[in-house]
């Protein structure tokens, strides 16, 4: 839908010297904000937001396809080891500043699974040089109070009795199996666009989601924080994200009237929500 009007794609090289894709939407600001795309698409649909964002000098915007993604994956919906992620999000960093021509701002950002890996990065070594995270109806724990009881994704399968068994045999330091798939996304034909990720291999889910002791990341978010829910969210239960932040962080955590979970990402109130605190920062 948006490829006649993206960046071109850019390539830096990780620490284990594969190329990653990213696109660069650049402004005249020394904010610079690294967006997260979520668990089945790559990047691309965060265009309208990075656009708005970049398009307004509020900040120059990264947009990453995460490794296992995008239209030139390594391995489709694989990653080479659990927290790979973590490293390859560090290894851009360390690309824009040898890059940079002058000190900025560093804001890590997330949509759904991506707002999991931005929060996984609260305890990482690369948080002493975060200055703010952007949370957009993000992923955080099943036991979260902003969980289901049950996924209420009918098209996401998750293949529990693989993901008990490779929890057991990891917790043992064997991970021969952790190539294994455990998760299976049933997207409608009529809704594909070539580009996605369905079938995830256990290491890759395991990099996109936050240890059960969730609340050890959150409480190490002390970054200004600024986290955006639909009221119409679908995915997880909106009206649980204000109380859930409070009780660990002071993040500011905003509802977006008759949005939901994707429709944040285009929203007129959101993106003056993000305008004004960006500018605040």
């Amino acid at each position: 839908m948006f490829e006649r009007e993206l960046p071109p794609i850019q390539t830096y090289e990780a620490r284990d010297g594969r190329s990653l894709c990213y696109r660069h939407y650049e402004a005249n600001s020394n904010k610079i904000i690294i967006l997260l795309h979520g668990m089945s698409e790559d990047g691309q649909y965060l265009h309208p937001l990075a656009e708005f964002i970049s398009k307004r000098q509020l900040a120059q915007v990264i947009v990453p396809d995460l490794r296992g993604y995008g239209l030139h994956p390594i391995r489709r919906g694989d990653v080479e080891y659990i927290g790979q992620y973590d490293d390859d999000i560090e290894d851009l960093v360390k690309r824009i500043w040898s890059r940079a021509v002058s000190p900025y701002t560093l804001i890590i950002a997330g949509h759904s699974a991506g707002g999991g890996n931005a929060i996984r990065l609260a305890l990482h070594p690369l948080a002493k040089e975060i200055s703010a995270f952007l949370l957009l109806a993000p992923a955080v724990h099943p036991k979260a109070p902003i969980s289901h009881q049950k996924d209420p994704w009918s098209t996401m399968q998750i293949a529990t009795r693989k993901l008990t068994l490779l929890n057991v045999l990891n917790r043992v330091g064997l991970r021969f199996l952790n190539k294994w798939i455990v998760m299976n996304i049933d997207k409608p034909l009529a809704n594909r666009n070539g580009r996605e990720t369905l079938n995830l291999s256990y290491r890759l889910f395991k990099s996109r989601s936050l240890k059960a002791r969730y609340d050890r990341y959150l409480r190490a978010m002390t970054q200004p924080t600024l986290v955006l829910v639909g009221e119409k969210e679908e995915v997880y239960i909106p009206g649980q994200y204000a109380p859930m932040f409070a009780e660990y962080n002071k993040a500011k955590v905003e509802m977006i009237l008759d949005c939901d979970h994707d429709g944040i990402l285009t929203n007129e109130e959101a993106f003056r929500e993000v305008e004004s605190w960006l500018r605040a920062l």
